[in-house]
């Protein structure tokens, strides 16, 4: 099953509402239909856990339809980023739901929480890795490092799991 289309039943925001600049009101439904997709596989990445990114994702998307300020696409993806890495940092660890989530989430979830993270704020999250070394507060060379080591990584998972499938 698809992800993201697990998530809407998990989430009901439709009555959350926001004022945008122009004055006229959106639904946290219209938000949703921009952004949930990216939101969720972002939140995903970052936890891993059906339940708990179903929760980041709720609580990010209230935080964008409360919130009057975002103007555009790009700052609102920014917005949600840094909202749902927040969240992922308060929630509890738990551990991957292997029979819940496609093969690369689960990929994902083995890597260590800075590659993992990296890669979802930059992969999923459409940041820059300079966006995301100030979210995770490390120098952006890091984060590229984080990068290179992370896809090395995913790649070796990858191939060590074809490998025991045939």
């Amino acid at each position: 099953m698809e992800l993201t289309a697990q998530v809407p039943s998990l989430i009901d925001a439709r009555s959350l509402r926001v004022v945008d600049p122009s004055a006229h009101a959106a639904t946290a439904h219209d938000l949703w239909d921009r952004h949930g997709d990216s939101a969720c596989l972002l939140a995903c990445a970052l936890l891993g856990h059906e339940a708990a990114y179903a929760e980041a994702v709720q609580q990010a998307m209230a935080d964008l339809a409360r919130s009057g300020d975002v103007r555009s696409d790009d700052e609102a993806r920014r917005f949600l980023a840094r909202s749902i890495l927040r969240h992922a940092r308060r929630l509890p660890s738990r551990s991957a739901d292997a029979t819940r989530l496609p093969a690369a989430m689960v990929w994902l979830s083995r890597l260590a929480w800075l590659q993992r993270a990296s890669l979802a704020l930059c992969v999923y999250g459409g940041l820059t890795h300079r966006e995301a070394a100030a979210l995770l507060d490390v120098p952006p060379a890091t984060v590229a490092d984080l990068l290179t080591a992370g896809l090395r990584e995913l790649s070796r998972l990858v191939t060590a799991d074809a490998a025991t499938c045939a």
